[in-house]
């Protein structure tokens, strides 16, 4: 039974869910993956991912065992009569509830080896802090690897060296082979402490090498119709060909004082005293603490790739928490350090709001999408394309909910061209209603709509808290005043097969170099986010709000 203390964990997860449904670029592929799998099953000629295949393939292991803890609840949503946006819903909290369960296991250990109350101060802080919790139930690479490295974490502290192997290689092979670094670095201090021999980790490690690839290479090569090993193909271009470059890079140190301290908010300060206070902890800091150095020498970075470090960082400042908030009572000292670590708290939680809206406001293909269906009945013939701006920052398969409309995400064509006029509706990039790009629709659309993103913050003291966030016009959604009776969408379907060979080539030749305004994800497409920055101020704050 769902203890209270982890009942917050799951309360907080679902607010993060609720708060921001939809999902960008980088998380697409696992996305778009288990929408094929719940409803396309068999039908792979069908699948997002031919269309749409990306610089590098991803696992479907992943999306398959997402698909199967959801495909009860989405059967059950679809008799009901509900939209495929509600089993949206249904398939992040399914990848949300495969992190918690470990999370919870590993929050159970923590309570063992270092007491029931640091484990709560635990909780207390993870659910303080913004980026854990927010990318819990997104569809991206490393949260499909996340279950697998928190169970490592807890068999690492219960000592339980083959099963610590065995999830170990699991994770690296299967999901993320950086993680090799990270796991590798703690099975290499058990043996140099001599708490399991080298015999015995090769006894573990051999066999589960070789099941795990054969396992992907096996399943994968179904799906992508090759055979291949994704994560292998992966660790290739981004570490040996080291084409990960191509998408953005940051300074050596950028983990260290920009990923870390957003991802752990104010508890940062505190993470240096937790260690010092207990001993024990600086055989479990050690590891990830190298883990980012050794990581930071990839020249592209962003927070995502290290996110695994956080829980075993919260330790530290849970032991110190509790600590402070035991001896509250010995004197005014004391009291005053545990008013510091509830401030800290506080502190966290607000944040954390500030960063949520931020994150809200950067789906506006997602939130477009939606606008269209409210606007247009079902009962409505529409045809819609939607372009490249509103397909990475929330559009999905799970958006599309009427088989009988036609919905285009053909990149590559100009403003006002003839084949946009084959559609009833378009979703359009634009600044405002007066921008350049809705000049060529003036006379042919008309528009019925728009969503707004996140501009900037901007300090304003008239107003409490003295930070105010602003918002512009990002999508336009357009109504086509004279659509053609019975247009002639083949056309697009010969453009869409030659992008599919320039996406080909593209892999051969990497892009022009890209100014290091953010970050990106070069696994998907060289799409920077929406860098919408201060005037002359690259704020730390922005870059975390733009990017979640």
């Amino acid at each position: 039974m769902l203890s209270r203390i982890d009942a917050l964990l799951v309360v907080t997860s679902l607010v993060h869910l609720l708060l921001c449904p939809f999902t960008k670029v980088e998380e697409s592929f696992n996305l778009q993956a288990v929408h094929d799998i719940l409803y396309n099953r068999a039908n792979i000629e069908e699948y997002d991912h031919l269309e749409f295949p990306g610089v590098v393939p991803r696992t479907f292991l992943g999306p398959l065992v997402v698909s199967a803890v959801s495909a009860p609840f989405v059967a059950l949503s679809s008799v009901l009569g509900f939209s495929k946006f509600v089993s949206l819903y249904i398939v992040r909290s399914a990848i949300g509830c495969l992190v918690l369960l470990p999370l919870i296991k590993l929050r159970k250990r923590v309570a063992a080896v270092f007491g029931h109350e640091t484990s709560v101060w635990f909780v207390l802080v993870t659910i303080s802090q913004f980026h854990f919790m927010y990318y819990l139930s997104r569809p991206l690479p490393n949260t499909m690897a996340l279950p697998l490295v928190l169970l490592a974490f807890n068999y690492w502290l219960e000592q339980k060296h083959g099963k610590f192997i065995v999830s170990s290689a699991a994770a690296i092979i299967i999901f993320r082979g950086e993680l090799a670094i990270l796991l590798g670095l703690i099975l290499m201090m058990e043996i140099i402490m001599h708490r399991v021999s080298i015999k015995r980790v090769l006894l573990f490690a051999v066999p589960s090498g070789v099941l795990w690839i054969s396992f992907s290479v096996l399943t994968d090569s179904i799906f992508w119709q090759r055979i291949l090993w994704p994560e292998g193909e992966v660790l290739w271009f981004n570490v040996i060909l080291n084409k990960s470059s191509d998408w953005g890079t940051l300074p050596f140190l950028w983990y260290f004082y920009s990923a870390i301290p957003r991802a752990m908010g104010t508890s940062l300060a505190l993470l240096p005293l937790g260690m010092i206070l207990e001993r024990r902890l600086f055989k479990l800091m050690l590891p990830p603490f190298l883990f980012v150095l050794a990581y930071s020498l990839l020249p592209h970075k962003e927070l995502r790739f290290i996110i695994y470090v956080v829980p075993l960082f919260n330790v530290s400042v849970a032991i110190l928490c509790n600590r402070f908030w035991s001896n509250r009572a010995k004197s005014k000292w004391h009291t005053l350090l545990a008013l510091g670590v509830i401030a800290h708290l506080v502190a966290n939680f607000v944040l954390t709001g500030f960063l949520a809206t931020v994150s809200r406001a950067n789906y506006p293909g997602g939130e477009a999408l939606k606008l269209l269906h409210e606007l247009e009945g079902p009962e409505a013939s529409v045809s819609v394309h939607i372009d490249n701006f509103a397909a990475q920052t929330g559009v999905s398969r799970f958006g599309q909910l009427h088989a009988h409309w036609r919905y285009d995400k053909t990149e590559n064509l100009k403003p006002g061209c003839p084949e946009l006029r084959l559609f009833t509706h378009l979703i359009v990039e634009a600044k405002s209603k007066h921008a350049y790009s809705l000049k060529p629709y003036s006379e042919t659309h008309d528009i019925i709509g728009h969503v707004d993103s996140f501009s900037h913050i901007r300090s304003s003291y008239n107003h409490f808290p003295p930070i105010r966030i602003k918002f512009k016009p990002a999508l336009f959604v357009l109504k086509n005043k004279k659509p053609p009776l019975l247009p002639d969408f083949s056309v697009l379907v010969k453009r869409s097969v030659q992008q599919e060979e320039a996406v080909t080539e593209a892999v051969e030749q990497p892009p022009e170099e890209l100014p290091v305004i953010g970050e990106v994800d070069s696994e998907f497409s060289n799409h920077v986010d929406a860098e919408q920055l201060i005037p002359g101020n690259q704020s730390e704050v922005v870059e975390s709000a733009q990017n979640g």
